[in-house]
């Protein structure tokens, strides 16, 4: 009798564990539920070497590529270095989006012939709009050409369950009163007028209301940067009018770096993320 139900227990576990790895095969391959992976800050200071634990990832397991920028220590100085970044995340997939950071910034032509995309632009993919803004451009500053094309989407969004903005810089922290006195606990550079730098600019006078309107009306709207790593691996916070601040990035070498990863469930139009150390990806 008791050698039956040691057979039986060890048959239930065996079930449970088949029932386990079935449902998690389905969700793998749902259709309607897609992954998104948000990777920043990759440099090392020697080109082209990327953190090691980040060239290892199966980036192919994701439906979509977010790369925060800073990808190598001077990513388009030259070909190897660009050819080694492109063999890893594969920059001209149209599921690649790079968001060019200041030690992308040498070369924006070699940038453009691998990526076959100007440095800013949108998509829209799974029934969300993503855009992507050069942060480097004018000091930070969403002005010229570069204004008219975010207002041009921001005043014509339809159909779109979310709106992505996505950057390098965290120019959102700029003439913030909730946060202008975390710059130094959470952006890898502070406040100044350098390339490299949280630069003075116009995010919250011009762009961040339009942005509550969006909001307002129905359209979910998250900005993710990503030049952050050295002082913390992850950023969250959501704002009174519900928009939702982001930022990953990590520090080569470092123990407990982290990149944020989404869930998209598009039955229900619902998009959740969570920060994962890399060594769980």
């Amino acid at each position: 009798m008791k050698l039956n139900v040691h057979n039986i227990l060890i048959l239930f576990v065996v079930f449970a564990f088949m029932a386990c790895k079935s449902h998690t095969k389905e969700l793998e391959t749902n259709p309607q539920l897609k992954k998104y992976l948000h990777l920043s800050h990759t440099r090392t200071n020697s080109n082209p070497k990327l953190d090691s634990l980040a060239e290892q990832l199966n980036f192919e397991s994701y439906d979509m590529l977010w790369l925060g920028g800073d990808l190598a220590q001077l990513t388009s100085a030259d070909d190897t270095t660009m050819k080694h970044v492109d063999s890893i995340f594969n920059l001209s997939n149209q599921s690649a989006l790079w968001l060019l950071g200041n030690h992308d910034y040498t070369d924006l032509e070699r940038i453009k012939s691998y990526t076959k995309r100007p440095p800013y632009y949108t998509v829209y993919q799974n029934g969300m709009t993503l855009v992507v803004l050069d942060t480097q451009d004018s000091l930070s500053n969403i002005i010229g050409k570069q204004r008219d094309f975010l207002f041009g989407v921001l005043d014509t969004l339809e159909k779109s369950s979310h709106l992505i903005i996505l950057h390098h810089k965290l120019i959102w922290l700029y003439d913030c009163t909730a946060l202008e006195d975390r710059v130094s606990s959470v952006s890898n550079a502070g406040f100044g007028d350098c390339f490299y730098c949280v630069n003075p600019n116009n995010f919250n006078s011009e762009v961040y209301p339009k942005l509550v309107e969006l909001k307002q009306s129905g359209v979910e709207v998250i900005c993710i940067g990503g030049d952050i790593g050295f002082q913390t691996k992850e950023f969250e916070y959501e704002i009174a009018e519900g928009i939702h601040l982001l930022a990953s990035g990590i520090h080569a070498g470092e123990r407990g770096n982290k990149a944020l990863v989404f869930s998209h469930d598009l039955n229900n139009q619902e998009l959740a993320w969570e920060f994962v150390r890399l060594e769980e990806l």
